[in-house]
């Protein structure tokens, strides 16, 4: 039988594990495909068994890489058939390890954001040769690692989730006039851009930009612009980020242009709250938002097609509400939780039948 490590770099806390029905967060993936699959988890709570695990979650923080983690998983490894890391924070070093060492298990990692010192760090040390599959959420990632040399059959394309259940229309909320939101860590946002851009207009913007709690990212918090429309939230739960949602018009993205696919959870929670979604055409989001279709899609920092684009959606509900219920159409058909997590189960045990939970049938199509 098939023993899975699945190494997730993100963490739950006590009353998020005790929310037992999904009221107040949504579903994991890696919790449920533990449930598919009953693999083993490794996650950001190994970080708190000891000393060394808090020394380096602040060391991390810095180096954007999960070295302990991927040290654990590593050490672990000798237990399992298939080691998975969830994103490339973990997956990068336990490469490394696999190329290095005597580490003789197949190994699938996922790319989630890319840097050019993560490039550097591959392509100098061969760490493509390490792993056995690949996943990204892109298809310009995926055409972006083949040309730095990865084989095109390692590359797996499978196109990011949420919990469309949680993430779903609150009909006792209705959409606030000239309410408008933004999510998202700034280190991938042209924030400065969309405050441009509303200058002036007639709409509270409200702005989350903290991130997950377990991010740990080195400068999470967006400083509040001398705008009086402009409204920043910080460290909002889920369960009021999806108030919010329902509470918008609809939902304006400035993503800076980058290969990996930035912006798709702020894209997929909006479409599945039917809100739509304008954005800036990142290379990385055009997989999950179809201009005049799902939202609305301007060049990247085109201040002024940006606010055309939100003079636009204000001036025209309808619309919007047509974009925002064609997307959540398309997350519940195509990019939904269960198919999601369906794919990810199908390319560890190389072929479906495999599955011996007795929860499958609640993934299939």
């Amino acid at each position: 039988m098939t023993r899975i490590l699945s190494v997730a770099t993100a963490g739950l806390r006590a009353d998020q594990l005790a929310d037992k029905d999904h009221l107040r967060f949504p579903r994991v993936d890696y919790i449920e495909l533990q449930r598919l699959l009953n693999t083993s988890i490794m996650d950001y709570s190994a970080y708190d068994q000891n000393y060394a695990g808090h020394f380096f979650r602040r060391l991390e923080t810095h180096l954007r890489s999960d070295f302990y983690l991927a040290t654990l998983s590593w050490w672990n490894s000798r237990d399992y058939s298939t080691v998975f890391t969830w994103s490339e924070r973990a997956g990068i070093p336990l490469a490394g390890y696999k190329r290095f060492t005597r580490l003789n298990k197949r190994f699938v990692t996922m790319f989630q954001c890319w840097s050019k010192r993560q490039e550097i760090a591959i392509t100098k040390l061969g760490l493509f040769s390490a792993m056995d599959d690949i996943i990204v959420h892109c298809a310009s990632m995926k055409d972006n690692l083949i040309r730095l040399g990865a084989p095109a059959e390692k590359i797996n394309l499978i196109h990011y989730s949420i919990d469309q259940s949680f993430y779903s229309p609150l009909h006792g909320i209705k959409p606030q006039n000239n309410l408008i939101m933004s999510l998202g860590e700034p280190r991938s946002r042209d924030y400065a851009a969309l405050f441009q851009a509303v200058e002036g207009l007639p709409v509270n913007l409200k702005v989350a930009a903290s991130g997950h709690w377990y991010a740990r990212e080195k400068t999470n918090h967006l400083k509040s612009p001398a705008v009086e429309n402009i409204t920043i939230i910080k460290n909002l739960p889920q369960w009021e980020l999806k108030k919010l949602y329902a509470s918008a018009q609809f939902v304006v993205l400035p993503i800076q242009d980058l290969v990996y696919s930035a912006g798709a959870t702020v894209a997929l929670e909006a479409g599945s709250m039917a809100r739509a979604v304008i954005a800036f055409r990142s290379r990385g989001i055009v997989d999950y938002i179809i201009d005049g279709e799902t939202g609305i899609l301007v060049d990247p920092g085109d201040v002024i097609a940006l606010r055309e684009a939100i003079q636009f959606l204000l001036a025209n509900p309808k619309e919007a509400m047509r974009l925002g219920q064609n997307a959540r159409q398309r997350v519940v058909e195509e990019l939904n939780l269960e198919s999601y997590v369906r794919n990810i189960a199908k390319l560890l045990m190389n072929n479906f039948s495999q599955l011996h939970n007795t929860d499958a049938h609640k993934y299939s199509p």
